[in-house]
């Protein structure tokens, strides 16, 4: 890695704390001579002031100790930098900027944001700043992915209450859509197990390389999952276990599922061989055929 994607992890992970505290999920980092010099995250929740965001934050703390003029230093910064931190960055003396998210994906996910891009207000400034655009791109981007950002809402703080509330929650969505769209699929066929593997695949909009087949016989087939997963990333951001948390968020209403198609069918997983603690998700569809269909 570079040296400015290694700072930029350091400030990822800024964000990340962030999103733990229960503030939106920014991280800034300053460097001077290949030196951090400060590290910080938004704390607007924390302590109730919307003007402190990451890179504030960041400035704050280097000019309390080496100074007000940042001159010589880069700062890094998750998310590119909003008119209020541009202007900071500016009056800090700040010459070296990168960011890895922009302004205007932000606002093409949805989210809130004053449409005025850092390049545009430093010119404005008659300022000249380098802009290093788009470092760990795809990492950052997950911390600010709108399906990432849902599970985290849902799961922070989770109880066993709530887990159960939203694991029948699944349920009914994953059976009302079976309902809504079942005369549409081309897939079903007498192999039940082929059946609801195909099904699967459509459900979570999948191809079969992201869910690739390791094993199939009569009875059962075993596939490596490979796909974005926003439970597993807002598990990872939350430092929460996603056996526990697969196990009882998602896993009752995805055999539930399969059922529609066959009702000796059984949807598991092997959790010795779960993301992120593997390279992939182990799961299985299992036919039970000593048991009569239908009942």
């Amino acid at each position: 890695m570079s040296n400015l994607e290694n700072h930029m992890q350091i400030a990822i992970e800024e964000a990340i704390l962030s999103l733990r505290e229960g503030n939106h999920g920014f991280g800034s980092v300053i460097v001077k001579d290949n030196e951090i010099i400060s590290k910080a995250h938004d704390l607007e929740e924390s302590i109730g002031d919307s003007t402190s965001h990451a890179e504030i934050n960041a400035i704050r703390l280097a000019s309390n100790k080496i100074g007000k003029n940042l001159e010589g230093c880069i700062l890094l910064s998750t998310h590119e930098p909003c008119p209020m931190c541009s202007t900071a960055i500016v009056w800090s003396g700040i010459k070296h900027i990168a960011y890895g998210y922009s302004i205007d994906e932000s606002i093409k996910q949805g989210r809130r944001r004053i449409n005025l891009t850092c390049e545009e207000l430093f010119n404005r400034a008659e300022k000249v700043i380098k802009v290093d655009k788009n470092i760990l791109f795809e990492q950052c981007n997950i911390l600010y992915r709108q399906d990432v950002r849902n599970e985290i809402k849902r799961l922070k703080n989770i109880t066993q209450e709530k887990l159960e509330f939203y694991n029948a929650d699944s349920i009914k969505r994953r059976l009302e859509w079976f309902n809504e769209k079942k005369s549409t699929f081309k897939f079903i066929s007498d192999n039940s197990l082929d059946s609801a593997y195909h099904l699967l695949l459509n459900r979570f909009n999948i191809d079969s390389s992201e869910a690739q087949i390791v094993e199939q016989s009569s009875s059962r087939i075993v596939f490596h999952s490979k796909n974005f997963c926003p439970t597993l990333e807002a598990c990872k951001i939350l430092d929460y276990d996603t056996g526990y948390i697969c196990k009882n968020y998602n896993e009752n209403s995805t055999d539930a599922l399969i059922k529609q198609i066959d009702s000796r069918l059984k949807f598991d997983r092997n959790y010795n061989k779960l993301r992120p603690h593997s390279d992939y998700c182990e799961e299985m569809i299992i036919l039970e055929k000593n048991k009569i269909n239908g009942i």
